[in-house]
C-alpha cells in the first residue's frame, strides 16, 4: 500500500492468487474489526493533508509577497547604492579640498621658513657686527691733533672718563617690525588651523551619517541571518540553500505524495467497510468498536452510516472476490503505520520548507524595513548634512585662500626686510671705507693747513720786522698826520677748521 519512493503512487496490493489463499487464512470478524478500527484511526492523517494544503496555499501568498518585496528591495537598494556612491564621492571631494589646502599650506610655509631663515641669518650677522666707536664721536675726524681746543677737550674728557657703550648694527634696526610680522604670521597659521579643525568636524559628522546608513543596512541583514540561530550557519562543504521555486515545487510534490498516500488509506478504509458489509455481524461489531475507541465519524464522510444501514442489502460479491478483499485488507493493514508515518514525514518536510519560505519573507521584510530607514537617513542627509558640508567646504576654501594670500604677503615682507637688512650690512662696509677715506683726506688737509699756517706765520713775522724797520727810518722825518695808519700792526692770517663744513 505504501512506497518509500515519493515518485511512485501507492496502489492496493495485487489480488491474492488461489495458491496464496490456501496458505493464508482470511481474517476473522475480530481481526477484520481491528483492521477497520486501524483504518478508521489512520484517517486522522487527513489533518496532516489539510495542514499541508494550508501551507501550500499560504506559501503561494508568501512567494508573491517575496517576489514583490524583492523587486522593490532590489530597485531601492540600487538607488541607495547610487546615493551612497554619490555621497562618498562628495565626501572624498570635500576631503580632497582639505588635503589640497594642506599641501598648498606646506608649500607656502616652506617658502615662509626659507624667507625667515634668511632673515634670521641676516639678523645674526647684524648682531655680530660691532659698530666702530669712532663713528659715535661726532666731529672727531675733523679735529686737528695739535689744536689747543682739542687739548682742552681731551683734558675735560680725561677729567670725566666715560666708558663708551659697545654697539652692534642690530642696535640700529627696528626690531618691532620683525616681531609684528611674526605675530601676524602666527595669527594666520592659527586661523588656518581653526579652519582645518572646522572642516574636520564637519567631515566627522558627515562620516557619522554615512556610517549610520551602513550600520542600518548591516543591522537589517544581521537580524535576519541571526534569527535562525548559529546552527544554521553554512560552510563551504554544505549544499547550496534551496531557492524559492525549488522550495515551492518541493512542497507541492510532498503535498501530492501525501494526497496519494491518503487516497490509499481511504481505499483501504473502503475495503474494510466492504469486507464488514459482507460479513455477518460486521456492522454491529464495527459500531461497537468505533464507540469503544471514541473515534469520530466525521472523517469517513458517513461511511459508518452506510455500513450500519445497508448491511441487509449489500452489493453482490462472489466468494472468491470476498476472499480476495479479505486478504488485501489483511495485507494492507500491516502497512498502515508506515503509510501514516510517511504522511507525517512529508508533512514535517513541508513544515520545514514553509519555515524556510517564511525566513525568506522575513528577510525581505527586514530588508525593506532597513531600506526604508536608510532612505529616511538619506533624505535627512540631503536636506541638512549635505548642504552644510558643501557650504563648509566652500567656506574653508575661501578662508584658506585669504590666509594663503596674507601669508604670502607677510613672506614677501620678511624677504624685503631681509633684503633691507642685507643692504644695511653692505652699506656699513661702505661706511667703513668712507670713514677711512675721510680720515686720510682730513689728514692731508690738516697737513696742508699746517704747512700754510707756518708759511703765513713766517710772512707775518717778516712783515712785522719790515714795518719796524720802516718806522725806525721815518719816525723823525715823517709827519704822523700824513699816514695815520703807518704805525699799525700788519694783518695776521690763520688757517683753522671750519665747523659744519661751511
Amino acid at each position: 500500500m505504501s512506497s518509500s519512493d515519493s515518485s511512485s503512487a501507492p496502489s492496493p496490493s495485487p489480488p491474492a492468487s488461489p495458491e496464496a489463499s490456501l496458505h493464508h487464512e482470511p481474517p476473522n470478524l475480530e481481526q477484520l474489526v481491528q483492521h477497520f478500527v486501524g483504518a478508521k484511526r489512520s484517517l486522522a492523517a487527513t489533518s496532516h493533508v489539510w495542514r499541508a494544503n494550508e501551507l501550500v496555499t499560504s506559501s503561494r501568498g508568501l512567494i508573491e509577497e517575496i517576489a514583490v518585496l524583492n523587486a522593490r528591495n532590489s530597485f531601492a537598494r540600487g538607488g541607495v547604492d547610487e546615493q551612497l556612491d554619490t555621497l562618498h564621492a562628495i565626501r572624498d571631494g570635500v576631503a580632497d579640498v582639505g588635503e589640497d589646502a594642506a599641501a598648498e599650506c606646506t608649500e607656502t610655509l616652506a617658502a615662509l621658513d626659507e624667507a625667515h631663515a634668511r632673515l634670521v641669518k641676516t639678523l645674526e650677522a647684524l648682531r655680530k657686527t660691532v659698530v666702530d666707536a669712532s663713528l659715535q664721536r661726532r666731529g672727531s675726524l675733523a679735529v686737528e691733533e695739535g689744536d689747543e681746543r682739542d687739548d682742552l677737550k681731551n683734558e675735560d674728557n680725561a677729567a670725566k672718563p666715560e666708558a663708551p657703550e659697545q654697539k652692534t648694527l642690530y642696535h640700529f634696526i627696528n626690531e618691532r617690525t620683525h616681531q609684528d610680522i611674526l605675530a601676524a604670521l602666527r595669527t594666520l597659521v592659527d586661523s588656518y588651523g581653526a579652519a582645518q579643525a572646522d572642516l574636520g568636524r564637519d567631515l566627522s559628522h558627515f562620516d557619522a551619517s554615512l556610517r549610520t546608513i551602513v550600520d542600518v543596512l548591516a543591522e537589517g541583514s544581521s537580524n535576519v541571518t541571526g534569527s535562525s540561530g548559529p546552527q544554521d550557519k553554512r560552510t563551504l562543504y554544505d549544499e547550496p540553500a534551496p531557492t524559492i521555486p525549488h522550495l515551492f515545487h518541493g512542497m507541492e510534490a510532498h503535498a501530492a505524495e501525501m494526497a496519494k498516500l491518503l487516497e490509499s488509506l481511504v481505499r483501504h478504509y473502503d475495503l474494510c467497510v466492504t469486507a464488514l458489509k459482507h460479513t455477518e455481524g460486521g456492522g454491529a461489531a464495527a459500531k461497537q468498536a468505533v464507540q469503544a475507541e471514541h473515534l469520530s465519524a466525521h472523517n469517513s464522510a458517513g461511511a459508518e452510516e452506510s455500513l450500519y444501514r445497508k448491511t441487509n442489502n449489500p452489493e453482490p460479491l462472489s466468494g472468491p472476490e470476498r476472499l480476495q478483499i479479505l486478504h488485501i485488507v489483511d495485507s494492507d493493514a500491516h502497512e498502515l503505520e508506515d503509510v501514516v508515518a510517511e504522511i507525517r514525514d512529508h508533512g514535517a518536510d513541508i513544515e520545514g520548507m514553509y519555515e524556510q519560505l517564511t525566513q525568506h519573507a522575513q528577510t525581505s521584510r527586514a530588508t525593506q524595513k532597513s531600506l526604508r530607514t536608510t532612505l529616511a537617513h538619506l533624505h535627512a542627509i540631503h536636506n541638512t548634512c549635505l548642504p552644510t558640508q558643501l557650504a563648509a567646504s566652500k567656506t574653508f576654501r575661501a578662508r584658506w585662500c585669504t590666509v594663503q594670500t596674507a601669508i604670502t604677503e607677510k613672506t614677501g615682507e620678511l624677504a624685503n626686510l631681509a633684503t633691507f637688512y642685507q643692504e644695511f650690512l653692505a652699506c656699513y662696509g661702505h661706511v667703513l671705507r668712507e670713514v677711512e677715506r675721510r680720515r686720510v683726506g682730513e689728514a692731508q688737509m690738516r697737513k696742508v693747513a699746517g704747512k700754510a699756517q707756518r708759511e703765513l706765520d713766517r710772512l707775518f713775522e717778516a712783515d712785522r720786522e719790515a714795518r719796524g724797520e720802516f718806522m725806525e727810518e721815518v719816525r723823525h722825518g715823517l709827519p704822523r698826520d700824513i699816514w695815520p695808519g703807518a704805525g699799525d700792526a700788519g694783518a695776521r692770517w690763520e688757517v683753522r677748521h671750519a665747523e659744519g663744513g661751511g
